[in-house]
């Protein structure tokens, strides 16, 4: 018997060692998880007579050449023949157990079990032998389960090739899976390959929500809030500047409200003298409120607040300021388009006691996809009012469009070095192709 370890980064991958090296004959004997994989130990000319034999041999055989211990000691107290406790040898106590019920006398009359180190070592080599066996029931059961989702995947492809290849390609934009799945449900049956290439892009246009009308155009107090880093004094400029090309400068205030970064208001400071637009500093002495009092007649304010994590205790005070700042006040979400879904929808859930009016998307040409941000904003329902792809002012900011937006995602998409990978797809659509079959 040839006995070999193989070890690979997932299951699949450590069978197909096995076959090639092996053959179809070779037999798993056992297999664990490993960091960075899995580790199966397999067998060719496998006698399952001599293992069997080896294995009593070495349960008979006790470390000090004892024999084993009484078979009596591992039966359980419980199921021990009343037969065992003598009647002249009751005691007044045994006596009054005897009007016990069946189960309470069973109980006491029991002798208590004996703890010899033959027995605890017996008992420790029964629980490492069911957890190895567990751990081996999941790793099957894994590996079963990935087999399974494969071929629930190629069924799809085969029977329906319309829906895979929509499913293929919203998620190389980098949309969730869940949602996903949702917008390929809605192709018709029946299409035409070219209108069914470009249908799922039309499908997830109609579900972005977005402002085409330019709002900062319309004026008003905006306040732009976000955590640090994702571009908010800079889309302040990019916003007055925009405003002014229409309206003037004299119409535009700049209010900052970050005290927490060094040369936080200076940066401010410096596009507003480039502007040739005021800028006003809340302090503790002069609030937000008395600062937005002495710039009520200008068309538009826009107020840069400080840059903080979702997570700082401070986000719950500054979120009370800007609430008592007025009712008119609008707040957008900054949100950077390069970072990670999952930290995209913390940001959204912390700053969502601001009942926000949309959000701007920045850093978008730094972006890897472009669909874990739209994830974000659908799931949320929060509007898109603009985009931000650069550093220039204004000329990096666009009003947002539904297929701007796709137009977007798609050339990051065809841009990434790194297509969606085959196992995510099947991981991730596997129970689609599970629902249509049945």
């Amino acid at each position: 018997m040839k006995i070999k370890r193989f070890q690979a980064t997932t299951m699949r991958e450590a069978m197909r060692l096995v076959r090639e090296e092996q053959g179809g004959d070779a037999v798993i004997l056992s297999s664990r998880r490993v960091p960075g994989g899995v580790e199966v130990v397999a067998a060719t000319d496998y006698d399952a007579a001599l293992m069997h034999s080896a294995a009593r041999q070495r349960s008979q055989a006790s470390p000090d050449g004892d024999p084993p211990p009484p078979a009596t000691q591992a039966v359980p107290p419980a199921l021990r023949p009343k037969t065992q406790v003598v009647a002249s040898h009751l005691t007044p106590q045994a006596s009054h157990a005897e009007s016990q019920p069946p189960a309470m006398q069973a109980e006491a009359q029991a002798p208590a079990p004996q703890n010899s180190p033959a027995t605890a070592m017996a008992a420790a080599a029964g629980i490492e032998a069911a957890e190895q066996l567990n751990r081996e029931i999941q790793t099957l059961r894994s590996l079963l389960e990935e087999q399974l989702a494969g071929l629930r995947w190629g069924d799809m492809q085969k029977h329906r090739p319309r829906q895979a290849a929509a499913l293929r390609a919203l998620a190389n934009l980098g949309l969730e899976p869940e949602l996903a799945r949702s917008i390929a449900e809605e192709l018709p049956e029946g299409s035409d390959p070219e209108r069914a290439r470009f249908l799922p892009l039309g499908l997830l246009s109609r579900r972005l929500a977005v402002d085409a009308s330019d709002p900062v155009m319309q004026g008003g107090l905006i306040a732009l809030v976000g955590p640090t880093g994702v571009g908010k004094t800079t889309t302040i400029a990019k916003l007055a500047a925009r405003y002014a090309s229409e309206h003037g400068v004299r119409e535009i205030a700049l209010v900052t409200t970050d005290q927490y970064r060094v040369g936080a208001q200076e940066q401010l400071f410096t596009y507003g003298r480039l502007l040739g637009v005021p800028v006003h500093a809340v302090t503790a002495q002069d609030t937000l409120a008395a600062v937005l009092a002495r710039v009520a007649d200008r068309g538009l304010v826009l107020i840069d607040t400080a840059g903080l994590s979702q997570r700082d205790k401070a986000l719950a005070a500054q979120s009370q300021q800007l609430k008592m700042a007025g009712r008119g006040l609008k707040s957008w979400l900054v949100l950077a388009a390069n970072a990670q879904p999952g930290a995209q929808h913390d940001i959204v859930e912390r700053f969502g006691g601001l009942t926000l009016d949309g959000c701007v998307l920045t850093k978008i040409d730094e972006a890897h996809r472009l669909g874990g941000a739209l994830s974000v904003t659908m799931r949320h329902g929060l509007r898109v009012n603009y985009l931000a792809n650069g550093q220039r002012v204004p000329e990096d900011l666009l009003p947002a469009r539904a297929d701007r937006l796709v137009l977007h995602a798609t050339q990051l998409a065809r841009q990434s070095e790194a297509p969606v990978d085959e196992s995510f797809l099947i991981s991730s659509f596997s129970q689609t192709a599970q629902a249509h079959a049945l």
